[in-house]
């Protein structure tokens, strides 16, 4: 007898949700009461976070009307609305601009963060908020009159979690494949010296932006050079306070130096992973963003492009020190830089940013070739995608600022949209984490002012210390630059799944192969991939939904109380017009042993020896009472070959910690890896069918995308 891992909860009834596409299967079984209802209050909420663009000014007039002497019209409350005039240069500049406009400053406890302040009246947005120096208000200005009448209040750009009630009182499913022992990135054989510049404030242009940023670096590299050239990584922080005296912070740039501000030194908050990493023969850069961070919320994006121009910049920079040498290093890295091997990291707002870099790296006439992108806690306000280059995000569940995970986007819109992309795609999930302890500048005990705890503000019933989240932080961060930069293929069991982080956390990896190391069983983007997936015929039995889903917000795969746990929904971006895609998803159930769904191989596509596993992506869909007193779900895959022999494993076998129940986590669809040489008996050069078969478990729902055989980068 198989064992059980839910308790058997009778028989139960079924509705299927009017947010998914249903296709014409029928259904032999029902599960309990079908989806669980909206509460009022969590539906007021949902709705209030739907997307609509914000009507915004000019970059030059939204600077210059914040400066500008204006006439207070109205005070009410912590709203302050003042009238600006507009000056003639501006208006002949931009005709469709009237003569005044309206500075709206709201007072309250505003710190700078990776996502924006979003100023509404009567519960519209009308501009985007910028912190003032301060960070005791924020500011916007506005052309839309409604100010002057309406209530004025502010918010981020989707409600934060811990506003909404999440029901449920069983236990969080405790932490699995939690591993201690050795550290896996102990210091390399170098030796590993720090040197720092700093070219000054206001010395480099980016396009669009009001004001010159600085250039300025913190780097750490192998003591002895003459073992080089050694490959370049670059780092880049995201946004936060920018300056600091003594226990104060501000937000402004530059920073009033004559006054005993100094810049607070943000891009120094990763030397721990810097370090390691130079210790095996990396020249390690990060660099300062204080001043795109602070000037890019004069455009709509917060300066996304103009982040990857001043990565750009520095890698220009490490192109003259590495060839013909210049202050402030002298000739000490001439020779010293491998500019054919070069990675970025960026934090945040940076994680946007080092994709815009790819982006405007190749548009170079000479671009220099990113080879390996990772975004740790990214936002994603613009929505691009980058493709042949090895890509990583790294997504903490814990995450009171990016609350939403939307950096998930960045991986879920790059795998099928460019042929022949064979670059490598992953994710990694670290449950527990925050937004800002992988940052030791802005963790509060790091000494310096600004810094926040803010996964305060999540729901998360357990946390990572500062300690262990930094020590996923720098596992993972390390491996990845030494496998897609220094090409050390070792770590490839640690970014394909195939083994365990050794990290102090619950960590998921999911790894989307390259085109010629995947071979596609059924992507579930779109519900003709319900009845016929990539290779063949999709033919489902006994099971009680069998159904798909776009994401899309008005159709979402949680709807309900349950919405905000979705990180793949789409959305109306802040900054067009344009509605972007969800996730596409089948949704599964079964409430009887015989329910099975077979994919179809022709015997063209059976030799599958080439590859290591078969996989795909999963979670289990909480708001079906199917899934209740669920701590992991469990299905099984079974091969079929050309003389019928078949071969079963079920995720238990082989490790379901992507279905675990997401009680008051993120509903994310992470990676259920089946290894190929767990199909004893047979011919795995004549595979002729594949099957999901749902026999290990009475009943469930669970959410699936990527089914493929896939083996690890080439």
């Amino acid at each position: 007898m198989r064992g059980r891992f839910v308790r058997r909860l009778g028989l139960l009834s079924i509705a299927v949700l009017v947010s998914i596409e249903i296709l014409p299967v029928p259904a032999t079984g029902r599960l309990g009461g079908g989806p669980r209802p909206a509460a009022s209050a969590v539906a007021r909420l949902a709705q209030a976070q739907v997307q609509v663009r914000v009507q915004t000014v000019p970059p030059d007039v939204f600077v210059a009307s914040l400066s500008s002497a204006g006439e207070t019209v109205r005070v009410a409350g912590r709203t302050t609305v003042e009238r600006i005039r507009v000056s003639p240069r501006l208006r002949d500049r931009h005709p469709a601009v009237p003569a005044t406009v309206l500075r709206v400053t709201v007072t309250g406890s505003f710190p700078a963060r990776a996502l924006r302040y979003v100023v509404l009246a009567g519960g519209e947005p009308v501009g985007f908020g910028l912190p003032s120096r301060d960070q005791d208000a924020v500011r916007t200005v506005t052309t839309d009159r409604s100010v002057l009448t309406a209530p004025v209040r502010v918010r981020t750009r989707n409600l934060p979690s811990h506003q909404i009630p999440l029901p449920g009182t069983a236990p969080e499913p405790g932490p699995t494949r939690v591993n201690a022992g050795p550290d896996p990135v102990p210091p390399g054989p170098h030796a590993v010296r720090r040197a720092e510049y700093d070219l000054g404030d206001k010395v480099f242009q980016p396009r669009g932006l009001p004001a010159k940023v600085e250039l300025a670096g913190d780097v750490h590299h192998p003591t002895d050079l003459s073992g080089g050239p050694f490959p370049l990584v670059l780092f880049m922080h995201g946004n936060h306070s920018t300056c600091y005296k003594g226990d104060q912070a501000s937000y402004e740039w530059p920073c009033r130096r004559a006054q005993g501000w100094k810049p607070l030194p943000n891009h120094a908050g990763y030397d721990y992973i810097a370090r390691i990493l130079a210790s095996w023969g990396y020249v390690v850069v990060s660099v300062s963003a204080n001043g795109v961070n602070y000037h890019g919320n004069a455009v709509d994006d917060t300066g996304m492009r103009q982040r990857g121009e001043v990565l750009e910049k520095h890698i220009d920079l490490w192109r003259d020190w590495s060839t013909t040498g210049g202050s402030p290093f002298g000739s000490r890295f001439v020779g010293a830089i491998d500019l054919s091997r070069i990675g970025t990291m960026g934090h945040s707002r940076g994680g946007e940013g080092v994709v815009w870099n790819v982006i405007v790296d190749r548009e170079r006439p000479d671009p220099y070739g990113i080879d390996a992108v990772l975004a740790l806690a990214p936002v994603d306000f613009t929505r691009v995608t980058i493709n042949r280059v090895p890509f990583a995000v790294m997504l903490p569940t814990c995450d009171g600022d990016v609350f939403d995970l939307q950096g998930i986007h960045f991986f879920d819109d790059s795998r099928y949209p460019v042929p022949n992309d064979r670059a490598p795609k992953h994710t990694q999930t670290t449950y527990g984490a925050n937004h800002n302890f992988f940052n030791t500048v802005w963790t509060p005990s790091g000494g310096f002012p600004g810094a926040d705890d803010d996964g305060q503000w999540t729901n998360c019933r357990r946390r990572l210390t500062p300690f262990k989240q930094r020590q996923v932080g720098k596992v993972f961060i390390v491996t990845f630059f030494r496998r897609y930069v220094g090409g050390e293929r070792r770590f490839d069991p640690i970014w394909t799944g195939a083994a365990a982080a050794n990290v102090p956390a619950r960590s998921l990896v999911s790894y989307h192969a390259g085109t010629g190391d995947r071979r596609d069983i059924d992507r579930f983007a779109d519900p003709v991939d319900m009845g016929a997936g990539e290779l063949g015929s999709v033919a489902p039995r006994r099971m009680s939904l069998y159904g798909w889903c776009g994401d899309e917000w008005e159709t979402p795969c949680l709807p309900g109380q349950f919405r905000i746990l979705d990180v793949h929904q789409s959305g109306q971006s802040f900054f067009s017009s344009e509605r972007f895609p969800g996730l596409g998803q089948a949704i599964l159930g079964w409430t009887v042993p015989e329910a099975v769904i077979r994919f179809g191989i022709p015997a063209s596509d059976g030799d599958i020896s080439r590859y290591d596993s078969i996989q795909f992506r999963a979670a289990v869909n909480p708001i079906y009472p199917a899934n209740d007193f669920v701590e992991y779900q469990n299905l099984a895959v079974t091969l079929v070959d050309g003389s019928g022999s078949r071969a079963e494993v079920a995720a238990s076998e082989v490790g379901n910690e992507a279905l675990a129940f997401p009680m008051q986590e993120k509903f994310i669809l992470n990676q259920v890896r089946f290894p190929l040489e767990a199909f004893a008996g047979v011919d795995l050069t004549d595979i002729r069918g594949v099957e999901l078969n749902f026999s290990w478990v009475d009943q469930g729902v669970v959410d699936i995308a990527d089914l493929a055989f896939a083996r690890r980068p080439a």
